[in-house]
């Protein structure tokens, strides 16, 4: 069972799940030269789950040790 979160009464996985999107999101609008979006996103994704945002950064950096090219290869 999930335990609460603090924040707007959603569980911490949803927040987390929730915050993980958003980061993404963040790099997709960063990647197509939205960077004010990139950066609301951001922020929105902290606000939920810090940790969240770490994760993504964590996992992009590991992407982009096994392919360099890799953020030329985001969704448009």
């Amino acid at each position: 069972m999930a335990r609460q979160g603090t924040d707007e009464g959603q569980p911490d996985d949803d927040r987390h799940e929730k915050a993980r999107a958003l980061a993404e999101d963040a790099l997709g609008a960063l990647a197509k030269g939205r960077e004010d979006e990139a950066d609301r996103l951001i922020e929105q994704a902290k606000k939920l789950d810090e940790s969240a945002v770490v994760e993504v950064v964590q996992d992009l950096e590991e992407d982009a040790g096994s392919d360099p090219d890799v953020a030329e290869k985001l969704p448009d």
